[in-house]
């Protein structure tokens, strides 16, 4: 504190400790305003350095130095250009590689001779790569960020200039060891003093309730003193973060686990940047991009609908929702903007949202203005446009979090404008790709004020001190870390110069020293371990091996636990809702439902509870089987009877196929891309040719109805359907449906048919039905299945078995009609039992019911209320 007060510059290894310097420095002010500290990270005392040396001509050739996205782009250029690595597939990672390859070998001062002498055919291609990266450097006259050590090392010696303290770095590279000796007199490492500790080692049989009990101990320990400086150390912390929020919420927030306090505040602070394209607002913008593209997807058209970050949002919110719900209905897995754009503006009855409809025209309006090629920071200026007048970031008021990410995403632009200097112009593909790929990997924590608890990654403890600490996750295979040497240097001379990552000795020193530090860094420690992870037994790190064992004393149980084991349960039987007052309409998916499981009846065709349609890719088969329903019913509004059926060549019949096919296509398929639509054409002329030729088979018919609404009464219900095809024989009617999926007449038999429809039209037509049958256009599968009184019905084309005879046939009718009559009668009475038909079974009724959260099936078959059969 007063080499700072004395002007000098404090250097760290990480963000962290310098933010936390400079807020002890201001604790400790005794003056009412100060100077503000020289605490800068190592990267960041880098550039300053550069700029001061550069600005006051210092340095004997002032080029500017890159950034990493500059940098990046500049490798990708010359991977790009060379014969071997332009054909990598995964360029963007490569990139990195080759990046990562160059900073070490700067860093850790690896000569290019002996790299060149000893490198196998991979450190040449990255050898080759560098050396073309070199020489666009320097045809820019610029140097990278792995360039400045050397650079400065070898300008700042005998240089006047303040004392420069390296702080709470556990080692130097040789990279930050010439830089260091070129400072001379004036540098010097610090660290924390060591404090006398005797940590203690805990073990528990998972991870879990490892993570649990250091929460559980947090709490205890705030409660004995709320200003103590608390940490919890987790080596996997991106990993583990999900959990940890959970836990620490449990144990240090429980008001944040009652409804209306999810925002209550929190008295820890989880240190782990995540991708700034991860946060809510951020990942808005970049999915609003994709607008400018000519088509969507239309989950991302989903999100972005219900987006709160988009104008208007809080007003159209409703609207918005609804349009969501009639586009997934509508299109596929994918819409084009054109149609959009045509649904938004009334056509077609779509949910009208005015606010949106504006905010997308102009917003595509200005990306898709010309130039359509512009250089990096034209389209950064585009693009700000564009989602202002979208109404991003929304009408509601920010907190401190989402203004913070608001500023980030600004910054994040101008790095993109930063392209400029290294990248031509390019078109908006280009931009927005590149602008994904720096927000995903660009980190963005929120700051927020002091808290006493706070979880940190291992690197991130560098030089840092509390007043108790829990360091987890200490098993074998955490500590040392595995080994990961850089693929593109020669492993024996990274193993030779102590590389990290790279030798087991140099991995278990620094976790020798790693843990030492922490030892000490605190007068209460604790390291602990899990015994199992995923049922692989773990052992203890050994560099905590020699550490005293403890038994753990900190309850993990947590206000939900605690509230869990003081339930009292009340058990209600609600099977009946209210009967249905007056006559209730539905169509023949009622019956259905009563019949699969009433509780999904109930809750589908009273509730309204419908499912929301899941987009699919090509043709989904709702939209496939009304193509075909439709094909057919155009065909034989020509054809009309088997007499001209028989009468047809193949040619004619071919014909005949492909026209009625055409018309169905232009009603069905008109949104499918060209290729797409002429392979379903294909494909279904060819079943609709099988399934004639079995027609041909038949005796003499007539076709007299086609897509025939038709309705019949059962109590209080009046049932409606559509029956796609009635046919007169000379004993009669039969009805035929046609079907492109699963074709089985024993669905509509027992008491709780799975296919009702079919009964159900022949109680339409039972004074003169003669028969009832599938067409199946099922590929494979094509044929006419059913039941029929007698021979007569379809001829030949119906097996022997299927045809019962005139009692069995008066029977079947008879028990057709009892159990329609029960099952409307039970959905008019209020029967809402969740009773699935088969609920485990495959193809069973709970197999495609969108309804399990909300009948609670899983839970009551755990209770045994309903059987797995």
């Amino acid at each position: 504190m007063q080499a700072l007060a004395d002007g000098a510059i404090v250097v760290t290894p990480t963000r962290r400790l310098a933010r936390l310097l400079q807020s002890e420095f201001a604790r400790h002010a005794e003056a009412t305003s100060w100077l503000t500290p020289s605490v800068l990270p190592w990267s960041a005392w880098l550039q300053a350095l550069f700029r001061d040396l550069r600005d006051f001509g210092i340095l004997p050739t002032p080029r500017p130095c890159l950034d990493e996205w500059q940098s990046a782009a500049l490798w990708e250029q010359a991977l790009a250009a060379d014969e071997v690595t332009r054909n990598l597939l995964l360029s963007a990672g490569a990139a990195e590689s080759f990046r990562e390859a160059w900073q070490l070998a700067h860093e850790w001062r690896l000569p290019w001779a002996e790299l060149q002498a000893r490198g196998g055919e991979d450190c040449r291609s990255f050898l080759r790569v560098a050396q073309s990266y070199q020489s666009r450097l320097d045809a820019m006259n610029c140097l990278d960020g792995a360039q400045l050590p050397a650079l400065l090392a070898a300008t700042v010696a005998e240089l006047p200039g303040p004392p420069v303290l390296f702080a709470g770095f556990d080692m130097l590279s040789p990279a930050q060891q010439r830089l260091f000796e070129a400072l001379g007199t004036r540098a010097r490492r610090v660290a924390p003093p060591r404090r006398e500790a005797d940590p203690r080692l805990l073990s528990f049989p998972d991870g879990r309730l490892e993570l649990a009990a250091a929460a559980a101990w947090a709490r205890r320990k705030l409660d004995e003193n709320p200003s103590a400086s608390i940490a919890i150390v987790v080596p996997d912390l991106e990993a583990q973060a999900s959990l940890l929020e959970v836990l620490l919420d449990e144990a240090l927030a429980p008001q944040r686990l009652f409804p209306g306090q999810e925002q209550a505040p929190r008295p820890w602070n989880l240190s782990l940047g995540r991708p700034l394209a991860d946060a809510p607002v951020v990942a808005a913008a970049l999915l609003a991009l994709g607008l400018a593209r000519s088509d969507m997807e239309i989950a991302e058209l989903g999100r972005l609908l219900r987006s709160p970050f988009i104008g208007g949002s809080s007003t159209e919110g409703a609207q918005r929702a609804r349009l969501e719900r009639w586009l997934r209905e509508r299109s596929g897995d994918r819409l084009s903007r054109m149609r959009l754009a045509g649904w938004l503006v009334g056509r077609e009855r779509a949910p009208a949202c005015p606010l949106l409809a504006e905010g997308l025209t102009a917003f595509a309006a200005e990306l898709r203005a010309a130039p359509r090629r512009r250089k990096p920071s034209g389209w950064a200026a585009a693009v700000t446009r564009a989602l202002r007048g979208l109404g991003w970031p929304g009408d509601t008021p920010m907190d401190s979090a989402s203004w913070q990410t608001v500023q980030a995403w600004a910054e994040l632009l101008d790095t993109f404008s930063g392209l400029d200097a290294v990248t031509g112009e390019m078109p908006l593909e280009e931009a927005a790709r590149r602008l994904r790929r720096i927000a995903a990997e660009r980190r963005f924590q929120p700051e927020t004020p002091p808290l006493p608890v706070q979880v940190l990654g291992l690197l991130e403890t560098s030089g840092l001190e509390f007043d108790a600490l829990w360091v987890s996750g200490m098993h074998d295979g955490a500590m040392p870390a595995a080994l990961r040497p850089c693929a593109l240097l020669p492993a024996s001379m990274q193993r030779e110069r102590g590389m990290p990552r790279a030798c087991p000795d140099t991995e278990l020193a620094i976790a020798r020293r790693l843990v030492a530090r922490l030892a000490s860094a605190a007068a209460e420690v604790f390291f602990s371990y899990p015994d199992t992870r995923d049922d692989e037994p773990l052992r203890p790190s050994p560099v905590i091996a020699a550490i005293s064992a403890a038994a753990p004393t900190f309850a993990t149980g947590g206000i939900a636990a605690t509230m869990f084991r003081a339930r009292r349960i009340e058990s209600v039987s609600d099977l009946q809702a209210p009967p249905v007052a007056g006559e209730l309409r539905g169509g023949t998916g009622l019956l259905a439902a009563q019949s699969a499981c009433p509780f999904q009846a109930f809750a589908v065709h009273r509730l309204k509870a419908s499912a929301m349609e899941s987009p699919a890719s090509g043709v989904d088969p709702g939209t496939r089987g009304s193509f075909v329903h439709a094909a057919l019913s155009e065909l034989w509004a020509v054809l009309a009877n088997s007499t001209a059926l028989k009468a047809l060549d193949a040619m004619a019949r071919e014909r005949a196929i492909r026209a009625a096919l055409e018309r169905a296509a232009a009603e069905h398929l008109v949104e499918l891309p060209a290729g797409l639509a002429a392979i379903e054409l294909h494909d279904a002329a060819r079943r609709m040719g099988e399934l004639l030729d079995i027609e041909a088979l038949r005796n003499d018919f007539e076709v007299v109805q086609r897509e025939q609404p038709v309705s019949i009464e059962l109590g209080p219900l009046k049932i409606r359907g559509r029956a796609d095809r009635v046919d007169r024989v000379a004993d009669g009617l039969v009805v035929i449906d046609y079907k492109t999926g699963h074709a089985n007449p024993s669905s509509w038999d027992g008491e709780r048919p799975a296919e009702p429809q079919m009964p159900l039209y022949a109680m339409v037509f039972r004074a003169q039905l003669a028969g009832l049958a599938y067409a199946s256009l099922k590929p494979g599968a094509v044929g006419i299945r059913g039941r029929a009184r007698s021979q007569v019905a379809f001829g030949q084309v119906l097996p022997q078995r299927s045809v019962i005879g005139d009692e069995a046939w008066t029977e079947t009718l008879d028990q057709w009609q009892h159990v329609l009559q029960a099952l409307a009668e039970a959905f008019a009475a209020g029967d809402a039992r969740v009773d699935p038909l088969r609920p485990l079974t495959a193809g069973g009724s709970c197999t495609w019911c969108h309804l399990a959260t909300l009948c609670r099936r899983d839970e009551l078959l755990r209770a045994g209320a309903i059987g797995n059969d």
